[in-house]
């Protein structure tokens, strides 16, 4: 019983000592939390913004092609003998690559002076035509001043015809005017002097009459000698006086002149219109004798235009003589600098006329990379920029020489600019036609304000971040300049040192953190 009862009173003992240590942990977080929360706060990552150097570089992809090209086309009508290249094989200058067989080639120029001939027969016909234009010319320009003085006075005619029937018209309106004004004088007399016979009438004879009966029928009721229908009448008459005249109004829009045409200048009017035909008439023969004499190449046909233009080129390309062709043809074709070929036309046994196109050679020592960048990059790119253009394992320097001024779409419709990089440095390892990728260095800043990019925010009113000032989260509006993938220029809204937030996370602005700079 005695070792039970202890058992007891230790674990008592032990359950009283582990609720006095949980009070003391309970008192002691109280207190910590009515002395300010000291060493509660939560620790952030912060970068503090110092100098430095950023540049930025625009990405592009493009194809690798040559800055010098040469279409070569075959001096002579003969077959290739020999041809010892074939696109993508590469040649120096000076190298022969094709040798003409000349056996036929007499009996072509032969042709060829027919032609010659037929295009100098051509260009004396189309000169004939011109010169039967310019005869027409001179004859425009001699008749104008005679046409210019007919139309002159049938202008006159034409005016004078119009003056006679605006006044025949004017004297005619002019009488009508009248006419209506007396009419309208004439019924308003007629009105009054029926009004005062009128009245006359009403004043002698038809008010006198209604007085007296009206007194009669007065003095018989009055006397008491009237009956009934005396007194009936006496009523009725005093009901219904009679009605003084009234005078008949005379309106005057009944006698408005409608100003209508009432004069006949059908006669005139004839006249005037076979005047102004013929003054048409004469005006059409101006135009078109002006027209003519103002022609720039006066009455040269674009059928002869065609005709001049052919016969110089059949007469450019003729004047070779028989021995310079043979020449030519043993001389065969050469390459005029190294390079490499493209785009042959023709293969050995071929039969070629004079001017047909043979091949392209296109230099290696001038190349560059046509590339495309994004429309949101095109303000940053610049003529004369540096560029770095790496070819397959390979780099090589560039400078911008050109960018595009029109916008095109990609193979996804986006909008993109091309601009032309020129690879300064080129050598052996130069492929026409492959891609390459170009990093263009469009802009750079030094010993400037930086901040890692992370820490930069964008907003709908522009560029901000947030910084630990004594403590307190708060937001800062600030302007970036120069960006690289790594960090952005600082141009306004912090200083250096002040310690900026790496990412906000939960928390929000005015909370209390504890910064800690980051790795």
């Amino acid at each position: 019983m005695k070792t039970k009862t202890l058992k007891n009173k230790n674990t008592i003992m032990l359950i009283t000592l582990g609720i006095v240590a949980v009070v003391l942990v309970l008192l002691a977080i109280i207190g910590n939390q009515r002395k300010g929360g000291k060493g509660t706060e939560p620790v952030v990552e912060v970068v503090s913004v110092e100098k430095g150097d950023v540049s930025q570089e625009i990405e592009a992809s493009g194809n690798v092609e040559s800055e010098w090209k040469k279409t070569f086309y075959s001096p002579v009508n003969a077959t290739i003998e020999t041809m010892t290249v074939e696109a993508g094989d590469s040649v120096e200058a000076g190298q022969k690559l094709i040798g003409f067989n000349i056996d036929n080639l007499e009996a072509d120029n032969q042709k060829a002076e027919l032609t010659a001939k037929s295009g100098r027969l051509e260009l004396e016909d189309a000169q004939e035509q011109a010169d039967y234009a310019a005869s027409k010319v001179a004859k425009a320009k001699a008749e104008i001043p005679d046409l210019e003085k007919q139309i002159e006075n049938k202008k006159s005619e034409v005016s004078n015809l119009k003056q006679q029937i605006a006044e025949t018209q004017k004297d005619a309106q002019k009488q009508a005017q009248e006419n209506v004004e007396n009419a309208y004088q004439e019924a308003v007399l007629a009105a009054e002097t029926k009004y005062q016979e009128e009245m006359d009438v009403y004043n002698t004879v038809t008010k006198p009459e209604y007085d007296k009966q009206l007194e009669e029928l007065k003095k018989k009721i009055n006397d008491g000698e009237g009956t009934e229908t005396d007194k009936d009448d006496y009523r009725h008459l005093l009901d219904n006086p009679p009605k003084a005249p009234e005078k008949e109004e005379v309106n005057p829009a009944d006698f408005q002149f409608t100003g209508t045409n009432v004069a006949d200048t059908s006669a005139l009017e004839t006249a005037m219109e076979n005047a102004a035909s013929e003054l048409a008439a004469l005006q059409s023969e101006l135009a078109s004798k002006e027209a003519l004499a103002q022609s720039d190449t006066p009455g040269l046909t674009d059928a002869a235009k065609e005709k001049i233009r052919i016969s110089n080129n059949l007469t450019e390309l003729e004047t070779k003589n028989l021995q310079e062709l043979l020449e030519e043809g043993r001389k065969g074709i050469e390459a005029e600098f190294s390079g490499v070929i493209s785009d042959t036309r023709v293969s050995q046994g071929a039969t070629v006329t004079q001017g047909m196109e043979l091949f392209t050679l296109q230099s290696m020592d001038d190349v560059c990379v046509d590339a495309s960048i994004s429309k949101y990059d095109f303000d940053k790119v610049k003529e004369g920029q540096k560029a770095t253009v790496k070819l397959g394992d390979k780099k090589y320097n560039g400078t911008i020489e050109k960018v595009n001024r029109i916008a095109v779409p990609n193979e996804k419709g986006a909008p993109t600019i091309g601009v032309v990089v020129h690879i300064d440095n080129p050598d052996d390892g130069i492929f026409i036609g492959v891609e390459a990728k170009v990093s263009i260095q469009a802009a750079e800043a030094k010993d400037v304000p930086i901040l890692p990019v992370e820490a930069v925010n964008i907003g709908k009113d522009g560029s901000f971040c947030y910084v630990v000032e004594d403590g307190t989260i708060k937001k800062k509006e600030i302007e970036t300049g120069v960006i690289s993938d790594s960090f952005a220029e600082i141009k306004s809204g912090l200083k250096n040192g002040e310690q900026v937030l790496v990412d906000i996370g939960n928390h929000k602005e005015g909370d209390k953190v504890k910064p800690q700079e980051a790795r």
